[in-house]
């Protein structure tokens, strides 16, 4: 993920899709949702770090760059603007890191050699396969 990525609202994941990908003969299928994650908005880092739905390859390092700028921009803007400038910053960029955090998923995804085939629906809450 470049720093393009964290930005990038025109291609934001804006309804439900299924990827797949083919793993020694057998479909693997990983569900990403198309909202805003509030889970990832109320735990931040901890969550694809705890979280089985958003084990892939690259995933935990690929959301942990972005919680590492915010919290250097966090101290930055708490320096020179004070508490309440950072309060709303600190809220400004946790709704932020739940509107895109999806969206970095499915970039992920198909890094990972995923695509995009929603005849493969996955039920919700049912155990999604790991390559």
């Amino acid at each position: 993920m470049d720093f393009s990525d964290w930005f990038d609202f025109k291609h934001r994941v804006k309804q439900d899709m299924t990827l797949v990908k083919e793993v020694n003969g057998q479909i693997v299928t990983k569900q990403v949702k198309g909202s805003f994650n509030w889970m990832a908005f109320l735990f931040n880092w901890l969550y694809p770090l705890l979280t089985q739905k958003y084990k892939t390859r690259g995933f935990v390092q690929k959301t942990l760059i972005p919680i590492a700028g915010m919290i250097i921009a966090d101290i930055l803007v708490l320096l020179v603007f004070g508490v309440m400038i950072e309060l709303i910053f600190t809220l400004v960029s946790e709704i932020w890191y739940g509107m895109m955090f999806d969206t970095w998923f499915k970039n992920q995804l198909i890094a990972n050699g995923y695509h995009v085939d929603n005849r493969y629906q996955v039920e919700t809450g049912s155990p999604q396969s790991f390559e």
